[in-house]
Parts: structure tokens; C-alpha cells; sequence
């Protein structure tokens, strides 16, 4: 099932690249893996899926102290407490979530004490849904300017979930101004664009999105 799959959201990941002026490499598969098992993702990443994304603190850790091969890049998708930062920082190539000030000073404060820089991206809250983590687009150049300032933290772009009963593609082309109007104003270079699941990578892809997060379209239904 998951060699069948892969191949053909590898397919669709040319075809909208190609449609849209891009090339398929410019586009991160992140293989949203929460609740499946280890034996998928080992399948996963001995067919080539080498970006694996997990949502919950404990579960990722388990993984990860179970099975991190070289070449697997773990990514944090999901709300990020302060007080579980340890467990995630150093041990992902992305945190996609953070969207506060707060959060961002734990991540770079452990950052630090590990001596590396961890990659982040700022979560957005388009639909301003209460049932759903990230910072209003009227915050973010104010947390942006602060979180600028750390020296163990990237922030090397934005990510963001649209309403699930609203069409995705406006709230992508939204995204992605928001993205361009923060590298203009601030003066920075913000390269990825976290958007796109397994109902709408294909529009995601053709608005610019950089990483993917496709679960069920890969694992099955959880």
C-alpha cells in the first residue's frame, strides 16, 4: 500500500510542480506519521521518504529513541508546550508550530545550551479558529522583530492550516503574500512554506509551498 501510494503522490507532486513553473525537488513530502507504527515508517523511508512528521511530544520520542536512522529527518508539526521543548529541540530538522514569543525563548534558550541553531517556522492562524494553535497575521511582524534577535533560532519560513470547510487555495496565495510581504519589510529570507495535506497538496504546491504534510494519502486512515 505505501509503495503505491508514495508513487503516486510523487506523480501528482510533478505534475502540479510542472504546472505551476517548479521543479518537483522544490517540494518537501513530509510523511505525517502520528499514530501509525514504526514498521510504516521504516517502509516509508526504505522507499525513499526521508521527511517524517509527528505531532505529539511523547509519541515522537518514543519514535525517535526507537528508530532514527541516518538520512531521516524528523519534523514537529504539532502544539509544542514549553515545558517539552527538550524533548523536541536537536532531535528534528523543523519545528512547524511556534507561535508565540514564550515558546520561541525556551526553544532558543535550550538551543543554546545544546550549542546548535534549531530551524523553525512560525504557525499562522489565517481562519483566527479558536480551535487552533498559531499567532493572527496583525502579530506576526511585531514577534518576528523579537524572535530575530535570538541567536539559536531560524526562522526559515511560515506555515499554516486553512479552515477545513472554506476552499484551501485562497488562504495558500494568502500565505504566501504574507511570506513575501515579511521578507520585504524585515529584509530577511523566509525560503519554506508549510502548507497543503492530503486533500489539497496538489493547489498548495501550484501557490508555492515548499513541505507538504501528507498523512492519511500515505499511511491510510488513522
Amino acid at each position: 500500500m505505501i509503495f503505491e501510494n508514495l508513487a503516486k503522490i510523487r506523480n501528482e507532486i510533478s505534475f502540479a510542480a510542472s504546472r505551476s513553473g517548479r521543479k518537483p525537488s522544490d517540494v518537501n513530502l513530509v510523511g505525517v506519521s502520528k499514530t501509525k507504527s514504526l514498521d510504516m515508517i521504516r517502509d516509508a523511508f526504505e522507499l525513499g521518504l526521508i521527511d517524517v512528521g509527528e505531532n505529539y511530544v511523547e509519541e515522537f520520542s518514543k519514535k525517535w529513541s526507537d528508530y532514527s536512522p541516518e538520512g531521516l529527518r524528523y519534523h514537529f508539526l504539532g502544539r509544542l508546550p514549553t515545558k517539552k521543548v527538550r524533548k523536541i529541540v536537536g532531535k528534528v530538522k523543523l519545528i512547524h508550530s511556534v507561535d508565540s514569543l514564550k515558546l520561541a525563548q525556551k526553544i532558543d534558550l535550550v538551543s543554546s545550551e545544546e550549542k546548535i541553531c534549531q530551524e523553525i517556522l512560525i504557525q499562522v492562524n489565517q481562519g483566527r479558529e479558536l480551535s487552533k494553535s498559531g499567532i493572527n497575521q496583525d502579530s506576526l511582524e511585531i514577534l518576528f522583530s523579537e524572535i530575530l534577535n535570538f541567536k539559536n533560532i531560524k526562522i526559515k519560513g511560515l506555515m499554516s492550516i486553512p479552515p477545513f470547510s472554506e476552499p484551501a487555495r485562497p488562504y495558500f496565495q494568502d500565505l504566501r503574500q504574507i511570506r513575501d510581504s515579511l521578507e520585504q519589510s524585515l529584509g530577511i529570507d523566509l525560503p519554506y512554506l508549510s502548507m497543503g495535506m492530503s486533500g489539497d497538496f496538489r493547489e498548495a504546491i501550484e501557490e508555492g509551498s515548499t513541505h507538504i504534510r501528507v498523512g492519511t494519502a500515505i499511511f491510510g486512515q488513522r
